[in-house]
């Protein structure tokens, strides 16, 4: 009888808590540090690192946070920089906060790109003004990155990113799952990373598309939690465990960030802002 597949593994590593209690703005932030294992990983994609940065929610004012954001992503020196929606916080007129995300935007670099979504505070009349930065908006899209051959003379590894459409749960269309090529077959050298702004869509989407990454926001892992980190309001149809933080669900990595600013109250419990860098390596790896 053929031995079972291991099961795949990650690691988190965080190096420092944030602050317990933050009002008004981001003072500090945790820079949590995933590594995933990927079965049948390519070998040029070993090691690559992704940053995940959901849930801005930038207002008028620039804080010090921010200018500490782009010096740890400049000195990252990440592969990709994906993000997951709700870049500014005013649903109805973004027009003050747009100087400060032009400014951030900017100062965010990644060696193969930056990437990102619309979330359901940015909504489509946004989606102007974020085209105007550096970042690629794939909402509803499909982005194909090629990473070099595996062999000499074979097929190129590649990562393949996905951006779910609708800034809001109901504007996303059902069909659209099927709308994409097939899922990476056993020997594709392909990785795919699916983007959505709502941790949920998983459900909607995940036995068509079965996305290696899945990566979402949104849920600010409840914002305000009790100490612990258990969110009093998850703002997700997802079990509460799976609010924020890594997790195995059928074949797919589920990464849920926290998000790096605030709604609503501008106030954060037990649940300090959070940037999620992630390195992809082989099964095995880590024992």
């Amino acid at each position: 009888m053929p031995a079972s597949p291991p099961t795949p593994r990650f690691r988190l590593d965080r190096p420092r808590v944030g602050r317990w209690l933050q009002v008004f703005r981001p003072f500090d932030f945790e820079w949590n540090r995933v590594t995933l294992e990927i079965p049948n990983l390519p070998a040029p994609l070993a090691g690559l690192r992704l940053i995940h940065l959901t849930d801005l929610h930038v207002r008028r004012r620039w804080h010090d946070a921010y200018d500490r954001l782009i010096d740890r992503v400049r000195d990252a020196d990440a592969d990709l920089l994906l993000f997951t929606g709700d870049f500014v916080d005013d649903k109805v007129n973004h027009t003050p906060a747009l100087p400060t995300v032009h400014k951030l935007a900017a100062g965010l670099r990644a060696k193969r790109g930056c990437f990102g979504i619309l979330g359901n505070h940015d909504r489509m009349h946004f989606a102007p003004r974020l085209d105007e930065t550096p970042i690629d908006r794939i909402s509803g899209q499909r982005r194909v990155l090629d990473f070099g051959a595996t062999t000499p003379g074979g097929p190129a590894a590649a990562v393949e990113l996905i951006g779910l459409p609708g800034s809001i749960r109901k504007e996303y269309p059902p069909g659209f799952a099927a709308t994409m090529p097939p899922p990476p077959a056993a020997g594709d050298p392909t990785v795919r990373i699916v983007l959505s702004h709502f941790p949920d869509h998983l459900r909607r989407t995940a036995d068509v598309l079965r996305p290696h990454l899945f990566l979402a926001g949104h849920t600010h892992g409840g914002q305000v939690c009790l100490p612990g980190g258990t969110p009093i309001i998850k703002h997700d149809a997802l079990p509460r465990r799976l609010c924020s933080g890594v997790h195995r669900v059928g074949d797919t990595w589920l990464v849920v960030g926290r998000g790096f600013g605030t709604t609503s109250l501008p106030l954060r419990v037990f649940c300090a802002p959070e940037v999620i860098e992630i390195e992809l390596v082989p099964v095995g790896t880590l024992g």
